[in-house]
């Protein structure tokens, strides 16, 4: 299995768009529990969870996805049944939830936002792994040419 490590770059991008998505969703709780209490704007408030939601989702997956060697094309399927999901649950089902084509914007917006980052992750942010078996054939390789 082919494995990577990220730079250190890419690291503190994905560690500050968890952050934004925790400061979303505390932004939110806060607001349910006390209304005086607003770290966003109303319209924002009300759509904040699909956006955070569909972020962190695909972040999480893709992230660990990536760094286990996954092509990029699973992470797109991934991002599109999210997105595509959203959208008909927003849409299109109405139970549980009230019909509302700003949370199917919000959700496939958050999509958007951590698909761009894992591909900009999997293009220039992944060192690969090498192991000690590999290393040892390179030095055995090595010296056996010499």
């Amino acid at each position: 299995m082919k494995g990577y490590e990220v730079r250190k770059k890419y690291m503190v991008i994905y560690l500050c768009l968890i952050a934004v998505g925790a400061y979303c969703v505390i932004s939110r709780w806060l607001t349910v529990i006390d209304p005086k209490i607003r770290l966003l704007p109303g319209f924002l408030l009300s759509h904040i969870s699909n956006f955070t939601l569909c972020m962190m989702v695909l972040l999480i997956f893709g992230f660990i996805a990536i760094l286990f060697g996954a092509k990029l094309k699973i992470v797109t399927i991934a991002a599109l049944l999210i997105a595509v999901l959203g959208i008909v649950y927003e849409c299109f089902l109405p139970f549980l939830n009230t019909s509302d084509i700003w949370d199917a914007v919000f959700g496939t917006a958050g999509t958007a936002v951590a698909y761009i980052y894992l591909v900009m992750l999997k293009r220039n942010g992944l060192v690969a792994n090498v192991t000690l078996d590999e290393t040892e054939e390179v030095i055995f390789i090595k010296k056996k040419g010499e």
